[in-house]
């Protein structure tokens, strides 16, 4: 019996010793695109703020409608600023270089933007000579970091060179067993709203003007900003609002905030002093919210940072502002921006298109309209015009009395 046991004991150790080989033989790759940033001082960014001639677009961000004039942002590069004096027959007229922008707002001749951390107050009393005002200084903390690098005071990130590199996949880049590749991008990676008589936003918006005073939300807090003298913001006052914070919409004297846990609901009757009154839970995703005086419309999807399990359209009364209540969940494919007019919703489902709901009967809506476009992002409408980013370019629409759409216009991206 012992030796049997010794001959089987040397049989695993013989088997043991071509499993390890085989696997040092077969070494198994991984290839990621790298990104490392291009860094530039925060001083000669600024002191080059401009508008350059207009430029194809790469990447499509958020946008603000104002007049005659449409901003849209191309994620951490800058501004376009399109004529739209005739939806038709849209025209690029410039483009105003600011890295690292996600967000942007316009009252008067000013426009409000991000760059980083900061937030900027530009002259565009002549969209073609914007001047610089005013910097506020850290109003995002959250954005300090970029993809893992670190922005500074002083120095800020202009661009990104991209490498393919080849790493094993046992190890990573770091050498060590289970870690994944920090800053490294793979092909498929992922890349706001605000609504006021001074101009109109989309649902993703970080930024909301109402009257005489900007709001911004960072990831864990929401700050007011007077803009009474338009050129010299001035921050009154800043409140944590938990974690995870992402989108902030106004409505008459309310502002409906999207977190990735939930929505809440600010009373800013007192608009330098917002309120917190009422809120909805939800499981963890991300959920761009509009609402009108009976409902609030909010999209959870996954896919994303907010690392949610749920595709769906959540209608929810707020006929009781300190007490919302669901209504009833739709399910959606990769629900991002939203825009009602009426009894109609027009959703942005990602890869699906845009949507057009007939929301008559809360209980039971339907699919009026569908417009294959792909990635859907989000959607202004304004009166009887639609304005669509998706992740093609730029579209626009006109809104028929049975909410139906039909196509205007599109500037492609390149």
């Amino acid at each position: 019996m012992k030796l049997h046991l010794n001959h089987r004991k040397a049989l695993y150790a013989l088997f043991f010793l071509v499993w390890l080989t085989g696997c040092i033989r077969d070494k198994v790759t991984r290839q990621y695109t790298i990104q490392s940033p291009v860094y530039a001082s925060k001083a000669s960014v600024l002191a080059n703020i401009k508008a350059s001639t207009p430029r194809t677009i790469s990447e499509t961000g958020k946008i603000y409608w104002y007049g005659k004039w449409i901003f849209l942002n191309e994620p951490g590069r800058g501004i376009h600023i399109i004529d739209n004096t005739n939806p038709a027959s849209p025209n690029l007229k410039a483009f105003i270089e600011l890295p690292g922008s996600q967000d942007l707002a316009v009252k008067g001749n000013t426009l409000y933007a991000d760059l980083f951390n900061d937030m900027l107050a530009i002259d565009i009393s002549n969209p073609m000579q914007p001047q610089l005002k005013k910097r506020l200084v850290n109003v995002f903390p959250d954005r300090q970091y970029v993809a893992g690098y670190y922005v500074d005071t002083s120095m800020v990130i202009v661009d990104w060179i991209s490498r393919d590199t080849i790493v094993d996949a046992s190890t990573d880049i770091w050498g060590m067993p289970g870690f994944g590749c920090i800053n490294c991008f793979t092909a498929n990676a992922e890349s706001g709203g605000s609504k006021s008589s001074t101009g109109q936003g989309g649902s993703m918006a970080r930024f909301a003007i109402v009257n005489e005073y900007l709001y911004t939300v960072s990831e864990w807090e929401l700050s007011t900003i007077s803009i009474s003298t338009e050129y010299d913001p001035v921050i009154i006052n800043s409140k944590q609002m938990g974690w995870g914070i992402e989108t902030i919409y106004p409505f008459r004297d309310k502002l409906f905030i999207g977190s990735s846990t939930g929505m809440f609901i600010t009373d800013i009757s007192n608009q330098a002093d917002p309120v917190f009154i009422g809120g909805f839970s939800h499981a963890r995703a991300c959920d761009p919210v509009v609402a009108d005086d009976k409902y609030a419309y909010v999209t959870l999807r996954t896919g994303n940072a907010c690392t949610g399990n749920q595709n769906q359209l959540d209608i929810v009364d707020v006929t009781s502002l300190t007490a919302p209540s669901l209504v009833k969940t739709y399910p959606m494919t990769n629900p991002h921006g939203l825009g009602i007019k009426g009894d109609y919703i027009y959703l942005c489902d990602g890869r699906d298109g845009l949507k057009v709901l007939n929301a008559a009967n809360k209980l039971d809506i339907t699919l009026n309209q569908k417009i294959n476009v792909p990635d859907a992002f989000d959607v202004i409408v304004n009166q009887d015009l639609l304005l669509l980013v998706a992740g093609d370019g730029l579209y626009q629409f006109r809104i028929a009395a049975d909410g139906k759409l039909s196509q205007l216009s599109t500037i492609k991206t390149n």
